[in-house]
């Protein structure tokens, strides 16, 4: 009888086929997590950023304390509970720069200032569809729409990205308080930060 030695041509086939559908596994493995660090990474620019968007409001508390009955810089000449967006870079809503180093500026200025130095990190970031904004919810029923101590909400939101060939969805959909609370459509993610300055 003859012994056959080594490997026959089907089973050659069968293991290239086995390992091409591992390393299929494996780059698919790899987009997701290409994915999943883009979010992440897009979320800590966001987080830095409203961290020190909250500092400048904080390091501002004259003005925010001079309840003039004008509306604050901050959140815009708004009804309590809506939204005033800072800049939204897709639509090339930005601010300009109202202060410089050598000048003096009135406290109300120098909110406008902070909203320029806060959109000009965004812009820095290089998140393409980014929109910085804030809102209020003011604890006085008053002529200023949002009285010292009142609580701010500030969030930035972006364009979520999903890749139909990794996650089988075709579009990115969030149901969030960005949506419920600030308007956004889904396919927003976003960042929300709340103070009490």
């Amino acid at each position: 009888m003859n012994k056959q030695a080594g490997f026959s041509l089907m089973e050659v086939l069968i293991t290239i086929l086995l390992v091409s559908i591992g390393l299929l596994g494996y780059a698919a493995l790899q987009m997701g997590a290409l994915n999943s660090s883009l979010d992440s990474f897009s979320r800590s620019q966001a987080s830095i950023i409203l961290e020190d968007a909250a500092a400048r409001i904080r390091n501002n508390s004259e003005y925010l304390k001079s309840d003039m009955g004008e509306a604050n810089v901050y959140v815009g000449d708004l009804e309590s509970k809506s939204v005033f967006q800072w800049c939204n870079i897709e639509n090339g809503i930005t601010p300009e720069a109202i202060c410089d180093v050598d000048s003096s500026c009135s406290m109300s200025d120098l909110a406008k200032q902070d909203i320029y130095e806060v959109c000009s990190s965004l812009i820095a970031t290089k998140i393409p569809t980014g929109v910085i904004g804030a809102s209020c919810f003011d604890r006085e029923a008053d002529s200023d729409n949002c009285s010292y101590g009142s609580r701010m909400s500030l969030f930035l939101a972006w364009r979520g990205t999903e890749r139909e060939d990794i996650s089988g969805k075709d579009k990115y959909a969030q149901n969030t308080r960005c949506q419920t609370e600030l308007d956004l459509d889904s396919d927003y993610a976003c960042v929300q930060l709340e103070l009490v300055p």
